[in-house]
């Protein structure tokens, strides 16, 4: 679609425009890094803002293109990554390898990374949509629980974040959120190469249980579970990872000290990297590059912005940088059955009074009396 531009916004300059405009077709990286600011100009928004996939995440009917009024905040917004590659078939079940809650607080100047345990046990309500009766299971079970269609062997992403987001809202008691976005992990892997790479600090050496150094699939062991054959690694510095070594990285955990929460930082620390990475990047003057972002993430996600426009985001978070954004670590611990077996995580600690706290408006407080709480990745 060609865009005609006007005499306003041609005098609108570029360091204006970015931090005035939010990148749509970054959506990505605006929700899962809280709203951040990238270069862009308005022509490539209306060029993109209707190639941003959207649907009804939450099973409300609600238009998620539909107008709607200015942002003011407290907002919060759920981000779910899926291990589900392109290549695979309508059968296979997505698996919600990170469940993330972002908190922007009243005046939307600062953002808060919650990671929700993929393995937290939960109450998973009943989805009448397929007949799953409910029960206690592990987080990212009912993503695949919902997914399963009734009498089909289709399986559908939109239905099972409607039943995981319902989940996350009866154990975080966050009634509604603001908005949703499913993140494919193969599409982000796309992301980062089309961004030339994001610069991240690896703070502990990591060995992949799934790649090999050279990116190929660590072959699976003959003789029982796992993987055999060398191991890709990551020494603790200053990296830039390319896309497939970036998925890699966040998604270990057998190799960390501490499993999965240490994969859950990592995780985190991957967004603000991607958020400080694509703000730092000139896109209005390098046009291959930007449009190169854009399709990646129009492969990257699935939106549902519950009936505002992707430009209330755009602008109502124009003001979060990079540095505004609070990873916080949730305390847990594992949980084991009768006979020791692990059954899943648990929340410990301050956990629960931290979701109160974000539940109420006053996380802001909350946090500056627990400092340790906050992930920092020096």
């Amino acid at each position: 679609m060609t865009v005609e531009r006007t005499p306003e916004s041609d005098r609108t300059s570029a360091p204006r425009r970015r931090t005035r405009i939010i990148l749509l077709g970054v959506l990505a990286v605006v929700l899962l890094g809280a709203g951040l600011a990238v270069v862009v100009s308005r022509a490539a928004i209306d060029r993109y803002a209707t190639a941003v996939p959207a649907a009804d995440l939450f099973g409300d009917g609600a238009d998620p293109t539909g107008p709607a009024g200015e942002l003011t905040g407290p907002l919060n917004l759920l981000v779910v990554g899926i291990d589900r590659p392109a290549s695979s078939g309508p059968e296979t079940v997505p698996r919600a390898d990170t469940v993330l809650l972002v908190h922007v607080p009243a005046g939307l100047s600062r953002a808060y990374l919650v990671s929700l345990p993929r393995d937290l046990l939960v109450d998973i309500p009943a989805y009448g949509a397929n007949g799953y009766p409910g029960g206690v299971d592990r987080l990212n079970a009912a993503m695949a629980y919902g997914s399963r269609s009734a009498g089909t062997a289709y399986a559908d992403p939109v239905a099972g974040f409607q039943l995981l987001s319902a989940t996350v809202s009866a154990r975080t008691g966050i009634d509604r959120f603001d908005a949703g976005v499913i993140v494919n992990f193969a599409g982000l892997e796309r992301l980062v190469d089309a961004l030339g790479g994001v610069r991240m600090y690896v703070d502990t050496d990591v060995r992949s249980a799934h790649r090999q150094p050279d990116g190929r699939a660590r072959p699976g062991n003959p003789d029982g579970p796992g993987y055999v054959g060398p191991q890709a690694e990551y020494r603790q510095g200053d990296h830039v990872l390319n896309g497939w070594q970036a998925l890699d990285y966040v998604r270990q955990r057998d190799s960390l000290p501490d499993g999965d929460y240490g994969r859950q930082r990592h995780q985190r620390q991957l967004v603000q990297a991607l958020a400080s990475q694509v703000i730092s990047r000139d896109l209005v003057t390098n046009p291959v590059r930007l449009d190169a972002v854009l399709r990646a993430t129009g492969d990257a996600v699935l939106v549902d912005t519950r009936g505002r426009s992707l430009l209330d985001f755009a602008i109502g978070l124009r003001r979060l940088h990079a540095d505004d954004l609070v990873l916080l670590d949730l305390p847990g611990s594992a949980v084991a059955g009768p006979g020791g077996d692990y059954l899943g995580e648990q929340f410990t600690g301050d956990a629960d009074g931290c979701l109160a706290a974000l539940r109420d408006g006053t996380l802001d407080r909350f946090v500056a009396t627990r400092p340790e709480l906050v992930n920092r990745a020096k």
